[in-house]
């Protein structure tokens, strides 16, 4: 009920604000249009009939946003997570846009693209370099980009070469030895038909946490060095071909992460290691936190807000690297990344490759263009964690063959993705009442992955033999074929009608590992899968799925300023990982008791979303205001939840199964509103909020069930986790001249970001703060030289970025199968300033 009125408050407001005179502001030019290639074509934002939040090339800069996580804090409804796989690393960042996250670490809600070509890793929006701007579309986009546009999608639009020759530099450098330096050169190659861009950035920083378990380490050290290389040529006026290529390069250090324990953990001299309530002083102790909760009566959970860190305790890793590590990694053999190119010790290294070849052809003065899309992506990454998220230097390592005298679970995961892709279509458009498109796109993709229990080497003393060659998990891999349309029509000079639409078909499939796969007789009565023996890296499982995604629009022109829309649209999500097959890989029969009590089965249905959106988009105050605002109301079907176990096998190794399961339906609803005002000639004004509300209808999860003793419509009306409710940005900029330089200006920023509390799963039990960040940037300039200074999370807010509950593993592992026990926190990046120096030429 307060939903729906809050909704029609608002809708009330921008209706007033249309309608009524308005207050009249200072003389100034208005604000300039912005295009968008939303529905595959340029289009004024204002008139384009979705929910599209834009940010410029320019904005970027001005308001210092160098990462996707900055990206999301200056967006409202748009939201990273970052720690489901137990790990804060850019190994893994989810999108998660208007409160739909992904319940799994291999599920892609939100589909990315640089220039409308799709890229293979949400990383790829941060190694853009300077890019013309960035355009985030909220809702399902499957109509017209396909596979994964459940929720939304992001496209990267690069800029294009110049007509003349110049380029760009600056250097930066700041608080905990942070340094970036980024150029660019361009102009006309060889003539004016053809043209270049060449790009270069290299940035490093220190990370905001003393590591408390190795001396003189800090947590969230990155850089990252990419280069770009855009070549452009137009043979005739009707003829333009573009061609771009990229290079990323990563290497960090631990990752910024700390853990809340509901137990109290004593390290054998009794001195207090992960704190909350006194305990005995005898050994390795753990006793239940008094100051939490038994939900269920058995097992302690942390209940409320997440409490931040006690001074003293956290967080710490022991990610200190050794012989026995380097030695383990140096021994490639059951590595999908090369030792010689993958991580060499506790961290991360990462690298992305991208190319992009584009051609639009107008043939002659038909209206009609021909677009060819060529995509090829290549990307991996390589990181080695402490699993365990706590420092166990003060706790006697049990296993005698061990390579360490104390206590730590190393994980080294592994990942490499690619994908090639190609999009044909025809478009037409003579600017009058019709205007389509048709076209055809293909998506090859396959991914390995390799999750390596170093645990079992270096803590527990396995002997490499013993555990065979490799531990690569199966790669799947996937086709995607579509043929998609658009048709719009106006009936009127106010009313048009627009019919979009994607039969896509997906066909998956997944193959065995580096080892050769025993299906048992039990596991084939179980899950359907034959009996037999299986070759290394041959089929296991395929299956094929047909979806018709259609998506209508009425849009009508209210007058010349005002512009209201309704759609219905469709989405799908076929996850490059539809099956389950990590239970068959582990094989053993307590393995296969586990998934069964855990439900889960090898085949999987897609997700589904229908989407009923409202709008209204215009311009005020003799175009000084810009004004958008969405309503829309969402059905999630078969939503895919994981589901996680722990045993200990017949050998005495502890297992992780998991698995997903479609369980869940979840109905959400929200607004969003995005405004730019023109205060003055020298104040610009920036605000945007959303309310995204999600009300669980259905969900099973054995492990919270068993926590929490929450089960089947104990969930009804819960909201989805790490999805804020209400996020809002407010940014103040303030331009000028400098009275003493013919050639000289002055400008200083103020932005505010608020992203309100996230519950850490359905249970919505416990939750993390909201948090408030406070940015100000200010600079000068003269002819072609600049200077800023810049200070980003002014008031230091420590609040946690992202939250996941796991389990607390300790040497007798008494705490693991249980589930739970500790939350993972992802820790924000702290207070930091700099000066940047900036040069065009």
């Amino acid at each position: 009920m307060a939903s729906q009125m809050n909704i029609r408050l608002l809708t009330l407001a921008l209706v007033s604000l249309a309608t009524q005179p308005l207050v009249v502001l200072a003389q100034n030019e208005g604000l300039e249009e912005v295009v968008v290639t939303a529905r595959k074509k340029s289009e004024d934002l204002l008139q384009t009939p979705l929910a599209v939040s834009v940010m410029s090339g320019e904005d970027i800069d001005v308001r210092g946003i160098v990462s996707l996580t900055d990206l999301a804090n200056n967006t409202p409804g748009f939201q990273i997570t970052s720690v489901n796989s137990g790990r804060n690393d850019r190994s893994f960042q989810q999108i998660s846009l208007r409160g739909m996250t992904p319940s799994r670490t291999t599920s892609t809600l939100t589909a990315t693209f640089i220039d409308g070509v799709p890229v293979s890793s949400a990383n790829a929006v941060n190694s853009v370099n300077s890019p013309a701007r960035v355009e985030i579309l909220k809702g399902p986009q499957s109509a017209y980009f396909g596979r994964n546009a459940f929720a939304g999608a992001i496209n990267v639009v690069t800029k294009e070469p110049g007509s003349e020759f110049g380029g760009d530099v600056s250097i930066s450098a700041g608080s905990r030895s942070s340094h970036d330096f980024e150029g660019s050169i361009e102009g006309p190659l060889f003539s004016d038909m053809f043209g270049f861009r060449l790009t270069a950035r290299s940035w490093e920083k220190d990370g905001s946490y003393d590591n408390l378990a190795v001396p003189g380490q800090t947590l969230g050290d990155q850089s990252s060095d990419v280069f770009s290389l855009t070549l452009t040529a137009k043979p005739t006026e009707k003829l333009n071909i573009k061609l771009f290529g990229m290079l990323s390069k990563d290497d960090d250090g631990p990752s910024p992460e700390a853990m809340a324990s509901a137990f109290e953990l004593r390290n054998n001299n009794g001195a207090l290691n992960i704190p909350f309530n006194t305990g005995s002083t005898a050994g390795t102790v753990i006793v239940p936190s008094l100051a939490n909760c038994t939900p269920n009566g058995s097992r302690p959970w942390i209940c409320g807000a997440v409490p931040l860190l006690p001074a003293g305790f956290g967080p710490g890793q022991n990610s200190a690297n050794t012989a026995a590590l380097s030695a383990s990694l140096a021994s490639g053999g059951r590595r999908i990344i090369s030792a010689s190119d993958g991580v060499k010790g506790y961290g991360l290294v990462g690298e992305f490759r991208h190319a992009h070849l584009t051609v639009d052809w107008q043939i002659g003065d038909s209206g009609f263009t021909l677009s060819s899309l060529t995509g090829l992506n290549e990307y991996f990454v390589s990181e080695v964690d402490d699993l365990d998220n706590w420092d166990g230097s003060g706790i006697n390592n049990p296993f005698p063959n061990g390579t360490t005298t104390f206590w730590s679970f190393p994980f080294l995961v592994e990942r490499e993705e690619r994908d090639f892709s190609q999009e044909l279509r025809l478009s037409f458009d003579r600017d009058g009442p019709f205007s389509g498109l048709i076209g055809y796109s293909y998506l090859k993709t396959s991914a390995w992955s390799d999750l390596v229990n170093l645990f079992n080497e270096i803590t527990v003393g396995v002997p490499i033999a013993a555990r065979g060659a490799t531990s690569v998990t199966a790669p799947p891999k996937a086709k995607t074929n579509s043929v998609f349309f658009g048709a719009s029509f106006d009936v009127s000079d106010k009313l048009t009608l627009s019919f979009e639409g994607r039969q896509q078909r997906d066909e998956v499939e997944s193959y065995t590992g580096a080892t050769t796969l025993n299906v048992s007789a039990a596991a084939e009565a179980q899950y359907g899968v034959p009996a037999g023996s299986y070759a290394p890296f041959s089929p296991l499982v395929s299956r094929t799925f047909d979806n018709f995604l259609p998506r209508f629009i009425v849009d009508y022109q209210f007058h010349d300023d005002l512009m209201g829309y309704v759609s219905w649209s469709k989405g799908v999500n076929v996850p490059l990982l539809s099956f389950n097959t990590n239970f068959l890989v582990l094989g053993s029969p307590e393995v296969l008791a586990e998934a069964a009590r855990l439900g889960l089965s090898v085949y999987m249905e897609p997700e589904k979303i229908t989407n009923v959106e409202l709008g209204l988009k215009g311009k005020f105050a003799d175009g000084r205001i810009s004004a958008a605002l969405a309503i829309y109301r969402a059905k999630w079907a078969d939503q895919q939840n994981s589901r996680t176990g722990f045993v200990v096998d017949g050998n005495g190794v502890p297992q992780i199964v998991s698995g997903v399961a479609n369980t869940g339906e979840v109905i959400a609803d929200g607004i969003e509103l995005d405004m730019l005002a023109k205060a003055s000639d020298h104040v610009t004004v920036q605000f945007a909020a959303a309310m995204n509300n999600s009300d669980i209808q259905s969900f099973e999860d054995p492990l919270v069930s068993g926590l929490t003793g929450q089960v089947g419509a104990d969930f009804e009306g819960h909201k989805m986790p790490l999805a804020p409710k209400i996020s809002a940005n407010v940014g103040v900029q303030y331009d000028s001249d400098v009275a003493a330089w013919s050639d000289g200006s002055w400008f200083a920023r103020a932005d505010v970001s608020y992203k309100d509390k996230q519950f850490i799963d359905a249970s919505n039990i416990t939750w993390i703060r909201p948090r408030t960040q406070v940015n100000l940037r200010a600079g000068i300039k003269r002819g072609p030289l600049s200077v800023d200074a810049y200070v980003q999370n002014l008031f230091d807010d420590d609040g946690y970025v992202s939250a996941f509950s796991n389990s607390l593993l300790t040497p007798d592992f008494s705490l693991t199968a249980g589930g739970a026990g500790y939350v993972n926190l992802a820790l924000p990046e702290l207070r930091t300033y700099g000066v940047k120096i900036g040069y065009k030429f």
